[in-house]
């Protein structure tokens, strides 16, 4: 009986503890239409990505339905430990090898080739964007072909804890799709500074 009391003392503790480590890694707040998952740095599919801390993501529910408007919709929150001020350049080599890795580790076509990921972002001045852009990436999930992606990118520096909060909103729908508007329910947290 001893055992068991100490065993479920364990499991709980445990799962108190899971429970807190799983509500620090949130970077946004959102209702549960948006599907969710959560990915630590270093990433195992693109290591290259030399960050340290999270990538909170939320899909739009019918993201992989290639004929549903809200396919390949989706928004990511990189939250690292960086304060260095974010470029075009890099953003772009970042989402080459982030994309590069993700869908060669998810092909499932033997001996095929994963064709390499392009990305092109600009600054944005006097929008409530930083950067915007398009990446043309291969879709090993669904469609098993080529896909352009529009990209919206807004970075927040968090420099009383060194660490920044990158946020990518993506879609193959045009800028005037109400996908926009819809990836703003999805919110950053406001207290993330402090996390």
């Amino acid at each position: 009986m001893k055992k068991v009391i100490i065993v479920i003392a364990v499991l709980f503790c445990c799962s108190g503890a899971y429970t807190q480590e799983k509500h620090d890694y949130e970077a946004f707040q959102a209702d549960e239409i948006w599907l969710k998952e959560i990915i630590k740095f270093p990433i195992s599919f693109a290591p290259e990505i030399k960050y340290e801390g999270y990538e909170d993501l939320r899909f739009a529910k019918d993201w992989r339905k290639t004929e549903h408007e809200d396919f390949w919709c989706y928004t990511f929150a990189w939250h690292v430990k960086t304060i260095e001020t974010q470029t075009a350049e890099g953003l772009e080599t970042n989402i080459k090898l982030y994309y590069d890795g993700l869908m060669g580790a998810v092909n499932k076509k033997k001996n095929f080739q994963v064709p390499e990921t392009t990305a092109l972002f600009i600054k944005t001045e006097g929008e409530d964007t930083d950067f915007k852009g398009k990446i043309r990436v291969y879709d090993s999930f669904n469609s098993e072909d080529m896909m352009t992606l529009n990209v919206l990118v807004n970075v927040n520096y968090c420099k009383d804890s060194d660490s920044s909060v990158i946020i990518f909103r993506l879609s193959p729908q045009s800028f005037d799709h109400d996908i926009w508007e819809r990836f703003k329910t999805v919110k950053l947290k406001t207290d993330i500074c402090e996390m």
